[in-house]
């Protein structure tokens, strides 16, 4: 997915009520950022950090630039516009860099009845049908690790969609959209929810597809091209 616009470096000042951020540009000009993120960006959000923006064609004089990127960790970088990731999944699929969701080319979303919490319906050109449900993972450490969820509940009505769903004989995709760059394995974030590890173990008994795809980042371009392994814990690996 390529960016509309070119993008623009500046220096992070403040993020204000989650959606504005407030930005000091090279000749110290400030400037008011639209944040396309409302929930908790861990890492992103540093004072001082360098970001970059886009500028949309305006068409009043409110239009606002929108934060598009983070750097993180001394240099890896973070696409923080959470509204890309169905985009990047199903352009990835299109063009084959998710071999387990090959030939699944018409997406189905909103369902109607819906059918738990964020699940959306692929099908392939025979009829299969896959639910699949997508998360954002934006954190990353020192080891190289992403972590999951953010905050305490988050994914857990999802994950107990996905697992009713393969009960009743359906094929159930969990798959985590990595938007840093400098993420090479996935864990779950024991210390913020435990039981959101418990139930996505239980969740991979049971039959569930465990994904997880990193994006490719440059200046004009995005992309999901990478697939990184889920540590569910210190002894199990899914790939």
């Amino acid at each position: 997915m390529k960016f509309k616009q070119t993008l623009t470096e500046a220096i992070l000042l403040k993020r204000h009520y989650r959606f504005l951020a407030e930005v000091s540009l090279k000749n110290r000009q400030k400037r008011m950022l639209y944040c396309p993120n409302l929930g908790l960006m861990p890492q992103c959000d540093i004072l001082g950090s360098r970001v970059w923006f886009s500028s949309p064609v305006r068409l009043s004089q409110g239009c606002l630039d929108v934060w598009e990127l983070s750097e993180v960790n001394g240099g890896w970088l973070v696409c923080v516009h959470a509204a890309y990731t169905q985009n990047l999944v199903q352009e990835a699929i299109k063009f084959g860099r998710i071999p387990e969701l090959i030939g699944f080319n018409d997406w189905q979303t909103p369902l109607v009845p819906k059918i738990g919490d964020g699940i959306e319906l692929l099908m392939n050109s025979e009829g299969q049908q896959c639910f699949l449900h997508l998360e954002n993972v934006l954190s990353g450490d020192e080891k190289n690790e992403g972590h999951f969820p953010n905050k305490k509940g988050e994914g857990i009505a999802a994950l107990k969609a996905l697992i009713a769903l393969r009960e009743n004989g359906c094929r159930a995709v969990l798959l985590y959209c990595i938007q840093h760059n400098g993420v090479y394995a996935l864990k779950t974030a024991n210390t913020i929810d435990e039981q959101y590890g418990i139930l996505l173990r239980e969740a991979a008994k049971k039959g569930v597809e465990i994904l997880a795809y990193r994006l490719s980042i440059a200046m004009d371009e995005i992309a999901l091209t990478t697939k990184v392994p889920v540590l569910l814990s210190e002894n199990t690996i899914f790939h």
